[in-house]
């Protein structure tokens, strides 16, 4: 009788201590978050960003990127939206884009995920854009 509960109480710890590791790895994975230093001013949807030490995560969802000044302690929530990337990637990263002379973030990588962040950029809603089609034809003007 000692021996079948020995072996129940192996088996039970077995499990548990099994089934553990896939839970950790779980919430390794559901914690996206790297810290990058940047050395210059830049742009992220509407803000200006002075150089500095920032933490970009996704603890609010795949739709909002949050970044935290690690001086300050301040912190913004931006749209995203997720793109599927070609391979996982060790190590986080973040992509940034010349935009008439100013560095706009524009993707942020996390690492062990299959996606990425795009950054969602929004148009000023004063923006005004016109199209030009064939000559003789007149030139349409939106605003959105």
């Amino acid at each position: 009788m000692k021996r079948i509960t020995s072996l129940i109480i192996k088996s039970l710890v077995a499990v548990l201590i099994g089934g553990g590791a896939p839970a950790s790895n779980l919430q390794a994975q559901s914690d996206c978050a790297i810290t990058v230093r940047v050395p210059f001013a830049f742009t992220l949807g509407r803000q200006s960003l002075a150089p500095g030490t920032y933490r970009f995560s996704q603890n609010s969802g795949p739709f909002l990127l949050s970044v935290i000044n690690v001086n300050t302690g301040n912190e913004e929530l931006f749209e995203v939206r997720p793109e599927r990337q070609s391979a996982l990637q060790s190590h986080g990263h973040i992509i940034f884009r010349n935009s008439e002379g100013s560095s706009v973030l524009d993707e942020v990588h996390f690492p062990g995920i299959e996606t990425f962040s795009k950054v969602t950029q929004r148009r000023g809603a004063g923006r005004v854009e016109a199209n030009k089609s064939s000559p003789n034809s007149s030139i349409s003007v939106g605003q959105r």
